[in-house]
């Protein structure tokens, strides 16, 4: 049987062969079952990885982009 932890290893390996990193993986409990933080060199990493996971099934997702507050500073 794959457990969760299994795939979720899989999602490591895959996402660090597209050039990203998971950062933390977190069970959550209310609105949402996981929470996953990623680095990525852009966007379309991001994207890439969500396309890829969607594509297994039974999973939908939301991404937020966060900033630094070194990065927020450079917006100032």
């Amino acid at each position: 049987m794959v457990t969760l932890p299994d795939r979720v290893a899989q999602m490591r390996e895959l996402f660090e062969e597209i050039g990203g990193k998971i950062l933390g993986i977190y069970l959550t409990m209310g609105q949402y079952d996981q929470v996953a933080v990623l680095e990525a060199p852009d966007d379309e990493t991001v994207a890439r990885l969500a396309v890829l996971i969607a594509g297994r099934g039974n999973a939908t997702s939301e991404t937020l982009r966060c900033f630094s507050m070194d990065e927020l500073r450079n917006l100032l």
